[in-house]
């Protein structure tokens, strides 16, 4: 059992690929923002992709081990310590009973980190999934994000502790504060919707993280768009807006003049036009990308997506 000294600034349970088969009836996945680090944390423990662990945004969460545990930290580096001695990162650890481990700020690039505990934490399954998302109250630990006083369950059969050891160097992602992030055009693009010199534009572009970015989307500062049309026609006023229609994971969608990416707890679908998408293997990038980063798109094709993604796999099931 972990008992959450200081819940931090945002710290949820998540899991691995959150609640999938909803979408059509708008729930979300929900699940990690950075699943890359979330999985290499899990495999680190020896977990399943499956079993949930803690995201933790940007600071602070302090918690004390009421029982024995192996856990591994991977995602942005916190500075920390356990019980006084500096925490290493990307590493399995064996944790004793009355352990307390204290994270303080970000060091560096990125934005998001991630606790795994061998076992996962046990928390119920709603619709398939342990994945917390707060706007709805379902999920993760009673449906919010975790708080002082909570009390998280683990699961029993913990993994057998062998030996610290560090991830492969091959897989461990690359933070920067400027980001080039794969995206493949569309749905919509050039000229019905975009101009061609908007097109240009959105590719060319070091767009800037608002800081009211979060879960649901991470909106961008940066030039606006032309347009091709006067008005949204029977979609609405603005040249924006369209009938509506399915939104995806990663769509980045012009809200008005504000291109926005919508990520795991984001909508379904709406009626705003959307210019690109990011990739699934790219998607990690956006859960690291803190406020006032730099990010710049880079055109992908189907085929360079897929072949993106099978290639992550592959070094994924490496740390098996």
């Amino acid at each position: 059992m972990i008992e959450v000294i200081n819940a931090g600034l945002y710290t949820t349970v998540q899991d691995y690929p959150g609640r999938v088969g909803y979408w059509n009836v708008g729930i979300p996945p929900s699940g990690p923002m950075d699943a890359l680090a979330f999985r290499i944390a899990n495999k680190l423990v020896s977990n399943g992709d499956h079993e949930a662990g803690l995201e933790i945004t940007a600071i602070n969460p302090a918690l004390k081990f009421l029982s024995d545990a192996t856990v591994a930290l991977a995602g942005a580096k916190l500075r920390g310590t356990i019980n006084g001695k500096e925490v290493p990162w990307w590493e399995t650890l064996y944790v004793e009973k009355g352990t307390v481990l204290s994270l303080g700020a970000v060091q560096g690039p990125g934005w998001r980190s991630y606790l795994a505990v061998g076992g996962g934490i046990d928390v119920p399954d709603y619709l398939g999934s342990k994945s917390t998302f707060p706007q709805a109250h379902f999920g993760g630990y009673e449906g919010h994000p975790l708080m002082k006083g909570d009390l998280i369950h683990i699961n029993k059969g913990i993994p057998e502790f062998h030996r610290p050891w560090k991830s492969a160097a091959a897989i461990l992602p690359q933070y920067e504060t400027e980001w080039e992030v794969g995206a493949i055009p569309g749905p919509h693009a050039a000229p019905d919707f975009f101009t061609p010199v908007d097109v240009e534009m959105f590719y060319n572009t070091q767009w800037r993280v608002h800081y009211n970015s979060n879960r649901l989307g991470y909106r961008l500062e940066g030039p606006k768009p032309q347009f091709a049309r006067k008005d949204g026609g029977e979609g609405g006023r603005h040249p924006s807006n369209v009938p509506d229609y399915a939104y995806a994971i990663g769509t980045v969608n012009f809200t008005g003049d504000m291109p926005i990416i919508l990520t795991v707890d984001g909508p379904s679908l709406g009626g705003f036009v959307s210019l690109a998408t990011v990739t699934t293997s790219e998607l990690w990038k956006i859960g690291q990308a803190k406020p006032h980063d730099f990010i710049r798109f880079k055109k992908l094709t189907v085929e360079e997506a897929i072949e993106q993604l099978s290639r992550q796999e592959q070094l994924l099931q490496s740390l098996a």
